[in-house]
């Protein structure tokens, strides 16, 4: 599994990749390495401040998923939000984050959808991004 964020057709190289769990909430935080796009440093941090999934371990998380249109909705399934930063934190949408194996207490992630960056014609609502990586547990 690659370590990557994307943005539309710009790839990121994932810095760091971490999945906590307290008090029956989850939370996870990606943050990919720098890189410079029209004279910008652009530095994606993708990160879920709280969500629920019936585990209580990363070993228990295998195979598990969870999808979610808008945190609006009266169906939103968590009670934080799932962010995208670029120049601002902004709300991702229309998501599916997925967890596959564990390997030596580093949990495979994908998590796909849409966000707003407000960069620029390409770049400014109903951005796709899709983030794959393996992010360190810290509930065994």
């Amino acid at each position: 599994m690659n370590n990557f964020i994307f943005l539309r057709n710009r790839s990121f190289e994932v810095a760091t990749a971490n999945l906590h769990y307290c008090g029956g909430i989850w939370s996870l935080e990606i943050e990919a390495k720098p890189q410079e796009f029209d004279g910008e440093l652009w530095t994606p941090r993708l990160y879920h401040q709280g969500f629920n999934m019936h585990a209580h371990t990363a070993e228990e998380l295998q195979g598990m998923s969870t999808s979610w249109e808008h945190k609006t909705d009266a169906s939103y399934p968590h009670p934080e939000l799932g962010l995208l930063y670029v120049f601002g934190h902004h709300d991702v949408y229309d998501a599916t984050l997925s967890f596959g194996r564990l390997h030596e207490r580093r949990l495979e992630v994908s998590w796909s959808g849409l966000c707003d960056v407000f960069w620029d014609g390409d770049y400014m609502t109903r951005v796709p991004f899709r983030s794959e990586c393996r992010a360190c547990c810290s509930a065994f």
